[in-house]
């Protein structure tokens, strides 16, 4: 389903960089939904393809903290990756999206435990899973075009992530870690404190009738945020 929808937004080739990051975003967007469903048969996870057993040794098929793993796949990018195979191609975008989530380092995560390198040796801290799908998928639809290679992948996430967030928010300068992680740009320094509010929009109505407006927030800072509403109309 993943490839149906990449086919009909950025409609990414299926060869070289383009064809990594096409193989990868339907990793990506296949795990999403695994955490979504949240079956406690199949908890969600960063491994892909871990229960049809293709190995016969009961490894998965690709893993996103560390794709070289499976013996094939990069870690991060270096010139000749578009060469590879496009499964093997899409390690560093899998990698990517592992660390923009969840950060570098080792970690357990529904029992499962993940030591996620950096091309640079430079820890990198995640932003959350929710917001690392809302920002590739709002890559892919707005930013991304069928020849986006890494670089590109870099530039449109940072544009989405700007659109979404702002760019003095931790989740652009997450994006621009993330893909340091991986050896495509170079790091950006996050907001050393602060919260971060995306403008919900305005809606129209009459009085009495129901409206609902969505805010999102983030903070840098330590502890919970809390919301207030001032200055509503009556009724």
């Amino acid at each position: 389903m993943s490839h149906g929808v990449t086919s009909n937004t950025a409609g990414l080739d299926y060869s070289g960089e383009s064809g990594g990051l096409n193989e990868a975003t339907s990793d990506i967007f296949g795990t999403g939904v695994e955490f979504y469903a949240n079956n406690s048969s199949d908890p969600g996870d960063y491994l892909i393809g871990e229960k049809i057993n293709i190995n016969g040794d009961g490894t998965p098929l690709r893993y996103m903290d560390k794709p070289s793993k499976d013996g094939g796949s990069a870690d991060s990018w270096y010139s000749g990756v578009g060469n590879l195979d496009v499964h093997y191609s899409s390690g560093p975008a899998n990698h990517m999206f592992y660390l923009l989530s969840e950060g570098s380092g080792s970690k357990v995560i529904n029992g499962v435990t993940y030591n996620s390198p950096t091309s640079d040796g430079v820890a990198v801290t995640g932003i959350g899973r929710d917001a690392a799908l809302q920002i590739w998928y709002k890559a892919l639809t707005s930013y991304m075009t069928s020849s986006t290679n890494y670089a590109g992948a870099r530039t449109a996430a940072l544009n989405a992530a700007a659109a979404l967030y702002g760019t003095n928010s931790a989740q652009y300068a997450g994006v621009g870690n993330a893909f340091a992680g991986i050896n495509v740009g170079s790091h950006i320094t996050p907001p050393s404190n602060g919260v971060t509010v995306t403008n919900p929009g305005s809606q129209s109505s009459t009085v009495g009738t129901a409206v609902s407006l969505q805010v999102q927030a983030s903070s840098t800072n330590s502890g919970a945020l809390t919301y207030s509403a001032s200055g509503l109309p009556t009724g």
